[in-house]
């Protein structure tokens, strides 16, 4: 009798649970687009704290490498040690950067500015020498004319359109440069506090779920964590020494927009597959405009680049961190980039790298169930 008011029980409360999410499932499907506009809000009043999590993930990187590295035996003291200098090295980077690199970039962009009209009266003159060598009719002459017409129209209404929006765009720029002074300083505060904000997570999961559901959300957490930790760490090194080879091949070349060309191959090797190509293509086309030449010599040059570094720079500093074959790479750089842009295309090779890991995890699990009740099953028999 006590066992089937159990069953009872039991029953009952995973028919409640069913409705509960039935229910949310509803309301969330009514009111999807209040939800999603509600989100937008709580994400841009988090955003500081976002930036700062990503920023301590990064720093995290380098002061492991401390620790495991300095001789002091006071493990306290190590971490604070390891951690002061973890932002120390990252400061340096930037330091050096905005020193060595900015001022190439800005030499560079005032360079393009003063040749736009020649690369426009360029531009023009190849249109023109097209124009005469194809022997257009005069119908599609016209409509080539109407088509510019309307595209120059078009263009000055846009700009007219946007010109209310600059000061907003002004706005949104400053508070994105606040949001990025405050999550740097929250990340200082993660990295030093790191052991006590580790220890408060535990203790809060511990309180919310059972042992069985806590091991399992450790071992994701722990595998999510690695994971990333491997692929930002490979990915940015492989990117400084694309960037750092492409301008000492635009240098030697005698490549016009050295600069500007190895940071937009070193930003975009980040993305995995398609960024070697995006970048190739946009330093390419950057170029065509002061020499074609120049511009063929760098495509080609940027093709073998980018060769060296899938058969050997790849390999070793990337490596397998994260364990997917080409095929699968490419669906989830795709997927990411569908569904979130650029950053999807940057962080969608890890997430799903984490989603196939714990996918084969359960396979094998179910498997080697399915073998062992097999066995049993010809025990019986047997």
């Amino acid at each position: 009798m006590k066992t089937s008011i159990k069953v009872r029980d039991l029953t009952l409360k995973n028919i409640l649970i069913i409705l509960s999410y039935a229910a949310l499932l509803v309301l969330g499907v009514i009111y999807f687009e209040s939800i999603f506009q509600y989100l937008g809000e709580l994400l841009n009043i988090i955003q500081p704290f976002i930036i700062g999590f990503i920023l301590a993930f990064i720093f995290n990187i380098p002061m492991k490498f401390f620790e495991k590295k300095l001789a002091i035996q006071n493990k306290k003291k190590r971490r604070v040690v390891s951690a002061i200098l973890s932002v120390l090295l990252i400061l340096l980077v930037l330091l050096l950067v905005v020193m060595v690199v900015v001022p190439q970039v800005i030499e560079n962009v005032r360079t393009l500015i003063d040749n736009l009209p020649s690369i426009f009266a360029q531009a023009e003159k190849w249109l023109n020498y097209v124009f005469e060598e194809i022997r257009l009719s005069p119908d599609l002459l016209d409509k080539i004319n109407e088509f510019q017409t309307r595209f120059a129209q078009t263009f000055i209404s846009t700009l007219t359109a946007w010109a209310p929006n600059i000061a907003s765009g002004v706005s949104h720029i400053t508070t994105s440069v606040i949001n990025i002074f405050m999550g740097f300083v929250m990340a200082i505060y993660m990295i030093f506090s790191k052991d006590k904000l580790i220890r408060q997570v535990k203790k809060f999961a511990h309180a919310l779920f059972n042992d069985q559901h806590y091991q399992y959300i450790s071992e994701v957490v722990k595998l999510t964590g690695t994971t990333f930790e491997n692929f930002l760490a490979g990915q940015l090194t492989e990117s400084i020494i694309i960037g750092v080879l492409c301008y000492i091949g635009c240098m030697i070349l005698d490549i016009p927009y050295a600069s500007i060309a190895a940071i937009v191959i070193g930003f975009t090797n980040i993305i995995p597959y398609f960024g070697p190509i995006i970048g190739a293509v946009i330093s390419s086309a950057l170029i065509l405009f002061v020499s074609p030449v120049k511009a063929l010599i760098f495509l080609v040059f940027s093709t073998l680049l980018q060769q060296f570094e899938s058969n050997l720079i790849y390999p070793h500093v990337v490596g397998n961190s994260v364990g997917l074959s080409a095929l699968w790479v490419l669906f989830a750089v795709s997927v990411g980039g569908g569904l979130f842009g650029i950053p999807g295309m940057v962080f969608g090779l890890p997430t799903f790298s984490v989603i196939y890991e714990l996918l084969r995890r359960w396979t094998n699990y179910r498997l080697e169930v399915k073998r062992n009740l097999t066995k049993k099953q010809e025990e019986i028999v047997e």
